[in-house]
C-alpha cells in the first residue's frame, strides 16, 4: 500500500544510523559531510518548530534554499506535519518570490543560504534529543491522498500554473524508476538539479533516500568544479540537462584534438570495439569522471541522439528521461546502451500512455495515465484542459514503436506549419543546428509561418560564420524546414533547470533580426 513521504523515506533514514548521506563541497575548506542521523534529528525538530507555529494538515509552507541537508530536513519536515511543501528556487528574485508566494498563500516560509524579506523561519539542523523524541513520537497520520507539493511551473509558454502533487504521487513514481535502475546503498548521487523542480526533488533526492545511496553536493555550477566532483567524489549517478552532455562531449573532443593524431586514431578504435572491450580500454577516461558510472541521465529535453550514440561508443551509459512536473515527473526512461537513441524508452512500471489521434506515420499527442498523474492544477478550469479523463495531455508530439518506447518529435505548442500546410518541428531543426561546432545553442521559434533562428555561437565567431552555418543547414533539410532568418545572442535565456525560456525569444529576435 502507498505510504506518504515521511513514513516512505523516514524509517531508513533513521536505520543508516551514522551513515553518510550528504557530501557538500565547500569553497576552500574541507567538505561538509552530515549524517543520517543528524539529519533525521533535524528533520525531526524541524517539525516540532512547524508545530508549535501551528501549522499542519491544510497549511502550505514555501521553501527557498540551496540543494543540500537543510532543504532535505525541511522537506521532511513539512511532510512530517501534514503540509505542502512549496518549493521555490534559490535563485528567484524577490519579485519573483512574492509573485509565487502570492498565488498559494503559505502559513509559513524557510530559508537558508540567503535573506529574504519575508522569511518566517531560518533552516538549521538542531539535533536536541528531547525535542526529537517528542516530536518522534507523534504519529505521522498524513494520507497519500493528501497534497504533498505544489510547484510553480511556467512551462515553454511562460503562463504560470501551480501543480498539485500528492504523497502518492510522488512515492509511486520514485518506487517506479528505482524499479528500472539498480542503485543501492553503494552509489553517490550528483545533487545538480535544483529540488525545488520535481525532477531534482523526486529523480535525484527522494530516489538517492530511498536507495540509501549518498547525496553530493558541488561548491559552484560551474564546468570545472562539475568534472571535479565527478572524478573526486566517485559518483555515479547524475541526473542533468542535455547541456551539460553536450559540453563534456565537446570539451572531451577538444582534449583527443590536442593529444594529437594518436590519440585520435586509438579513440576511433574503441568507438568500434565490442561493448565490454570498450570497457576495459576506456577505463582512463572513465576513471576522469569518477571510475564507477552507472547512470548518466538527461532529461528536461530533447537530447542529440548523436551525443547518446557518442557516449556508448565510448562504453559510457548515457540514458535519456522523460517527464513532467504534472506527471512526478518521470514517464518513461531509456534502457542502458539502447539500440534506439533517439526514444526516451518505455513507461516506468505502472504508467501507461497512448497516442490521440495519430497521424499517417503514428504521430498525435502524447497521453499519460497512472498513479504518478497530479491532483490538477490550483486552478480547475487549467486542469480541465488538461485532462481527458483521467488521462493526462502532455503537449508533446510523440510516437511509440512495436517495443513500447516513446520517441518524441516536438511540443505541440511549438509546432510550425507553413503556409503550404508543411509541419515544422523546432526541436529536430535545433538539434541539427547544434551539430555544427561553431554552434553553441540554437533555438528555433516561428515567424510569418515560418521557421526562424536565434543562435549562439562561439566567442569571437563572426556574424559570417553563423551565415555559413545557416547555408550549409539548409543543404542538409527540405524546403519547408529552411531558415533564412535568424538573430544572434550571446546565451540564450533559460529556466533554473536549463530549458529555453522561449517566451522570452520572439521579442529579442525582432530587435536583434541580422540583415543581409
Amino acid at each position: 500500500m502507498t505510504d506518504n513521504i515521511w513514513n516512505f523515506i523516514a524509517p531508513a533514514l533513521r536505520q543508516r544510523g551514522d551513515n553518510l548521506v550528504w557530501i557538500c563541497r565547500q569553497s576552500g575548506a574541507s567538505n561538509r559531510e552530515v549524517q543520517a542521523s543528524t539529519l533525521y534529528a533535524g528533520a525531526l525538530n524541524l517539525a516540532a518548530d512547524l508545530r508549535a507555529r501551528g501549522v499542519g494538515a491544510g497549511d502550505a509552507v514555501a521553501l527557498t534554499a540551496d540543494n543540500g541537508p537543510e532543504w532535505t530536513a525541511a522537506a521532511l519536515a513539512i511532510w512530517k506535519v501534514g503540509a505542502a511543501l512549496v518549493p521555490v528556487h534559490i535563485g528567484s528574485s524577490e519579485h519573483e518570490i512574492e509573485v509565487q508566494l502570492a498565488a498559494v498563500k503559505p502559513a509559513l516560509v524557510l530559508s537558508a543560504g540567503r535573506a529574504l524579506t519575508n522569511a518566517d523561519l531560518p533552516i538549521t539542523l538542531n539535533t536536541d534529543a528531547a525535542v526529537m523524541a517528542a516530536e518522534e513520537a507523534i504519529a505521522c497520520e498524513v494520507s497519500p491522498a493528501a497534497e504533498a507539493c505544489l510547484i510553480y511551473t511556467s512551462g515553454s509558454t511562460g503562463q504560470p500554473k501551480i501543480v498539485r502533487l500528492s504523497h502518492a504521487n510522488i512515492v509511486c513514481n520514485v518506487e517506479a524508476s528505482a524499479a528500472v535502475t539498480d542503485a543501492d546503498d553503494s552509489d553517490r548521487f550528483f545533487a545538480l538539479l535544483p529540488f525545488s523542480h520535481a525532477m531534482g526533488m523526486t529523480g535525484v533526492l527522494l530516489l538517492a533516500l530511498y536507495h540509501g545511496a549518498i547525496l553530493v553536493s558541488p561548491r559552484v555550477l560551474a564546468a570545472a568544479e562539475i568534472l571535479a566532483a565527478l572524478e573526486e567524489e566517485h559518483i555515479t549517478v547524475l541526473v542533468a540537462v542535455p547541456r551539460l552532455f553536450r559540453n563534456v562531449m565537446l570539451g572531451i573532443e577538444k582534449k583527443i584534438a590536442a593529444a594529437g593524431p594518436g590519440m585520435k586514431a586509438f579513440v576511433g578504435l574503441i568507438r568500434i570495439c565490442p561493448q565490454g572491450l570498450k570497457l576495459v580500454l576506456n577505463a582512463p577516461l572513465r576513471k576522469r569522471f569518477g571510475g564507477n558510472i552507472k547512470d548518466w541521465v538527461s532529461g528536461g529535453s530533447r537530447l542529440d541522439p548523436e551525443i547518446t550514440r557518442y557516449f556508448h561508443a565510448l562504453g559510457i551509459p548515457v540514458r535519456q528521461g522523460y517527464g513532467l512536473t504534472e506527471t512526478a515527473p518521470v514517464v518513461s526512461l531509456q534502457e542502458r546502451y539502447d539500440s534506439a537513441p533517439d526514444s526516451v524508452g518505455k513507461p516506468l512500471p505502472g504508467v501507461e500512455v497512448r497516442i490521440e489521434n495519430p497521424d499517417e506515420s503514428g504521430s498525435g499527442e502524447l497521453l499519460v495515465r497512472g498513479p504518478n498523474v497530479m491532483l490538477g492544477y490550483t486552478d480547475p478550469a487549467l486542469t480541465a484542459e488538461a485532462m481527458i479523463g483521467d488521462w493526462y495531455r502532455t503537449g508533446d508530439i510523440a510516437r511509440i514503436d512495436a517495443q513500447g518506447r516513446i520517441t518524441l518529435t516536438g511540443r505541440s505548442k511549438r509546432l510550425i506549419v507553413t503556409d503550404a500546410g508543411k509541419n515544422v518541428y523546432p526541436e529536430e531543426l535545433e538539434t541539427l543546428l547544434e551539430r555544427d561546432s561553431a554552434v553553441t545553442e540554437a533555438a528555433v521559434l516561428e515567424l510569418d509561418a515560418r521557421p526562424v533562428a536565434v543562435l549562439a555561437m562561439a566567442g569571437g565567431t563572426p556574424e559570417t560564420e553563423a551565415q555559413r552555418v545557416i547555408r550549409d543547414f539548409n543543404q542538409l533539410v527540405s524546403s519547408h524546414n529552411q531558415i533564412s532568418r535568424f538573430a544572434l545572442i550571446e546565451e540564450l535565456p533559460r529556466t533554473p533547470l536549463g530549458k529555453i525560456a522561449l517566451h522570452k525569444l520572439p521579442q529579442f529576435f525582432q530587435q536583434h533580426e541580422i540583415t543581409r
